[in-house]
């Protein structure tokens, strides 16, 4: 079975929020897939790609895969966040969560979501083993990759591959993905063979990850929101891309003027009224620990007696800021164990 491979930027499904501000995502694992089955026809492949653009980096989570996940109470919620305070946070001991302790289980949670997703989707690709001379030249290397057919077959319908323009406006959507691939997989290519090994596919899943690798991103993103192609992304292009991928976070009151607070106060460094491509890039893969500004933005949100330090009372108090704490197995219904996942991502 084919599948279609979806190239929206983890880092833009919902939007950084504005430092020390609430932030009402809501209850599902971050690790949502970056993919979604083929569909039986074409029509339904292209609208399915069209409605995922909520995609979400927040890493979160309406999947598009075929595991099903499960709605935690609040009781739940509590309960298994304190599991994990005390069981792999809380490292000294001591009762209190640092900044630098959530940073550490925060880039822990992100590297588990991106090594996972990458796993999956490279063993659903049955990468081949090539031979490759050494440095030495003499004893060659074996090393798995998967080629650039390899990829197009498995993951596009037959009916996109074909040469000449679409025939539908569906099979014209396909195509500019196929384009998009292209460019993202000659990006991640860094020996230029044509095939990718391990480590190159996943700067071709995930270059937002990637600072070498994180160029292509910003064009992505750049040909996603800039819609009247000025080379620039103005506050009515940002809201209307995050109210196109946001989900029900949308519905707060208060959401709408964070994210023009946080364009105007902390991406729009030139105070121009628009991004450029460099403060896109700032944005999408940006040069600061995201890990770390996480933290510290939980303990804004939680920290009761202002100490810069969080207890177990804090957390439970505003377990609703907390769930990106939870490991993903958590909320994956009855068995949380990598046998129960589709293959197919």
């Amino acid at each position: 079975m084919k599948v279609l491979i979806l190239f929206c930027v983890f880092a833009l499904a919902f939007a950084d929020p504005e430092p020390g501000s609430p932030s009402s995502s809501a209850s599902k694992p971050s690790d949502k897939p970056q993919s979604f089955q083929h569909q039986s026809s074409l029509k339904e492949s292209a609208n399915q790609h069209l409605d995922a653009k909520k995609d979400s980096s927040e890493a979160a989570a309406e999947a598009a895969s075929a595991e099903e996940y499960r709605q935690l109470n609040a009781d739940e919620v509590k309960q298994l966040l304190l599991k994990v305070v005390d069981e792999n946070i809380d490292k000294d001991k001591d009762g209190s969560i640092t900044a630098d302790e959530l940073k550490e289980w925060l880039k822990i949670l992100q590297e588990k979501v991106i090594q996972d997703n990458v796993n999956r989707q490279w063993a659903y690709y049955h990468p081949e083993t090539e031979e490759v001379l050494s440095w030495e030249g003499y004893y060659p290397e074996k090393k798995q990759v998967v080629s650039w057919e390899r990829y197009l077959n498995y993951t596009y319908p037959d009916e996109a591959l074909k040469e000449g323009e679409p025939a539908t406006p569906e099979l014209k959507e396909v195509k500019d993905m196929i384009r998009r691939a292209e460019r993202r997989w000659k990006n991640a290519d860094v020996d230029g063979d044509g095939s990718l090994s391990k480590e190159e596919f996943r700067d071709f899943i995930h270059p937002e990850e990637s600072q070498r690798a994180g160029g292509v991103a910003v064009i992505e993103a750049m040909e996603d929101m800039d819609k009247d192609k000025n080379n620039e992304v103005s506050l009515e292009e940002y809201m209307a891309h995050l109210n196109k991928v946001s989900g029900e976070e949308k519905e707060d009151p208060n959401w709408a003027s964070a994210q023009q607070g946080h364009f105007t106060n902390f991406l729009d460094k030139d105070k121009d009224g628009s991004l450029n491509e460099a403060e896109m890039r700032e944005w999408v893969v940006p040069t600061y620990d995201r890990s770390e500004a996480e933290a510290w933005r939980l303990i804004s949100i939680a920290d009761q007696d202002q100490d810069t330090k969080l207890t177990r009372k804090d957390i439970e108090d505003y377990h609703e800021y907390f769930l990106t704490l939870l490991p993903p197995e958590y909320w994956v219904q009855d068995d949380p164990t990598e046998s129960s996942r589709h293959d197919e991502f």
